[in-house]
């Protein structure tokens, strides 16, 4: 065995490279506990499937204790989110590995640092702008909308006040409220 292969942290099986870490062991032995734990409590605590003895005097029998079922529900959710955790983990784990595994891209022939780092000056400074106009044009189309809004609830209230003053009744829903109580 190679001194890398002691000191890597990942072992090859069927083609798939399993990156071992100290969350994935710690999520498998969590969820190998939750098995456990659900084999015992379905062994333990299942009600069986016959049917009680009737009671005394041929009365009902008593209610079944649910107390077993309750159980067997958190036990059973427990498992399932520790079985899921492990599937996260372990799927965190191989995207890490493809990202360590990624080369750097390397940059084009007669271009520097600081030739990138002007262009990516640019692109933030073109980007800014293109954010400042947009929101100046949002705000431009709030006021619109706003002032639209304002005209629109002005004409309906006059013509309520109209129609209220040439027939005589008020309308039938009075949500309008002034805005100084009257004295």
């Amino acid at each position: 065995m190679t001194e890398r292969a002691r000191t890597d942290n990942h072992s090859t099986l069927g083609g798939w490279h399993l990156q071992i870490s100290k969350l994935l062991v710690v999520a498998i032995i969590v969820a190998t506990a939750a098995t456990g734990a659900l084999v015992v409590t379905v062994l333990t605590q299942m009600p069986s499937g016959q049917i009680p003895a009737p009671g005394p005097n041929g009365l009902p029998p008593p209610p079944p204790v649910m107390r077993p079922l309750a159980v067997f529900s958190i036990v059973t959710g427990f498992f399932v989110l520790s079985w899921l955790a492990v599937l996260v983990v372990f799927a965190r784990d191989q995207i890490l590995r493809q990202l360590r595994q990624q080369q750097p891209m390397p940059t084009p022939p007669g271009v520097t640092g600081d030739d990138l780092a002007a262009a990516l000056g640019d692109l933030r400074a073109e980007i800014a702008s293109d954010r400042e106009r947009d929101m100046q044009a949002l705000a431009e189309r709030m006021a619109e909308v706003t002032s639209e809004y304002g005209e629109r609830r002005e004409t309906d209230g006059y013509l309520s006040g109209m129609r209220t003053a040439t027939t005589g009744e008020p309308p039938p829903q009075q949500n309008v409220r002034s805005l100084r109580p009257k004295r």
